[in-house]
């Protein structure tokens, strides 16, 4: 089978399509016809280097992954020949303590698609009949953004964040995947969302998209006094911060009282600085969340049915594009997220 492998990574990552044996089933086992697969940042710093430890050797990138079941094994549960499917972010045992109690992100023996194990660039995936969620009739394409991105926000926001109608929320990197899906989940709840990019290209593709009050960060302009402007000077309550350290020093600005960062990713190799007595007088909180479990996709889907997101697919590109799709990124001149097709 057609699989994309990472042969060595750097700033021009080497990758290769190559002819892989297909999957061998195994009596717990499904196997997956991939449909699509989001090209995450955390697939990014894999490439680039970023991420070295415990990624495994030639490894098969990937870990947002739809496509359709076409075999199951003799004791697989749940799931049969022709359903839609998207992956769970890591493989996960269902027995260990973690797993019990809903937290299968952080099974004791889980290891991530695309990192530890295989993942799903690649036309056939073999994954155990419990690290699937059906979709029913979604779009395949755009169900590879239901674990990752919108899973996870969705565990970020709803669960840690504990966000509430009467939150004012700030989210930096709207453009991007995890900002313009997170943007909609706030939207949602509260009537009071500030976004921002710094991508002048993007802001007519946020009402396409029916986000509203995304502003263009300016050379000069510290975010912070745009937010206090625009809240009375309270501040915001939620603050996203998807891009790391390059916006933690405003993200702790544009703070109210008791309020609460969530710190979702890192886009460079800095060393995070800011100035803590901000933090500290504002009794407020950097709270770092990453993945999602079962519940948080299966919400995902919900609300994907429902009609209160959309997933946002910025391009979709063929194996032998990757580079093309990995320099998009990089540069951030994309909306939302690109995936893979086999």
């Amino acid at each position: 089978m057609k699989s994309l492998i990472l042969k060595e990574p750097g700033e021009n990552p080497e990758l290769q399509v190559v002819d892989l044996p297909e999957p061998t089933l195994v009596p717990e086992g499904v196997i997956v016809k991939v449909a699509a697969a989001g090209v995450c940042h955390h697939d990014i710093s894999v490439m680039d280097g970023t991420l070295k430890r415990g990624t495994k050797r030639n490894v098969v990138l990937g870990h947002e992954i739809s496509g359709t079941v076409v075999d199951v094994g003799t004791k697989a549960t749940d799931v049969r020949i022709g359903d839609k499917v998207v992956t769970t972010l890591t493989s996960s045992c269902g027995t260990c303590s973690m797993c019990i109690g809903g937290n299968d992100y952080m099974c004791e023996v889980g290891l991530g698609y695309g990192h530890g194990i295989d993942g799903g660039f690649a036309e056939y995936m073999m994954l155990k009949s419990h690290n699937l969620v059906k979709v029913g009739d979604l779009d395949l394409v755009q169900s590879a953004l239901l674990s990752c991105p919108i899973g996870v926000n969705v565990k970020a926001l709803l669960e840690i964040a504990s966000l509430t109608e009467d939150d004012t929320c700030v989210v930096f990197g709207s453009g991007g995947g995890l900002g313009i899906h997170a943007m909609q989940i706030m939207q949602n709840i509260s009537s009071n969302v500030i976004g921002f990019t710094s991508s002048p290209s993007k802001l007519d593709e946020f009402a396409q998209n029916g986000i509203s009050s995304v502003f263009l960060l300016e050379q000069g302009l510290p975010p912070s006094e745009l937010v206090m402007a625009l809240t009375d000077d309270k501040g915001a309550n939620v603050v996203f911060n998807p891009v790391g350290s390059k916006f933690l020093e405003s993200s702790v600005e544009c703070l109210s009282y008791a309020g609460r960062v969530l710190l979702m990713g890192e886009l460079s190799k800095k060393n995070v600085a800011f100035n803590s007595s901000s933090l500290l007088f504002k009794n407020g909180m950097i709270i770092g969340s990453t993945g999602a479990s079962k519940s948080h996709i299966k919400s995902a889907v919900q609300m994907v049915n429902s009609g209160d997101l959309v997933p946002v697919v910025g391009g979709e590109f063929s194996f032998q594009e990757v580079l093309e799709a990995f320099h998009s990124m990089k540069t951030s001149s994309s909306t939302g997220r690109l995936v893979l097709v086999p």
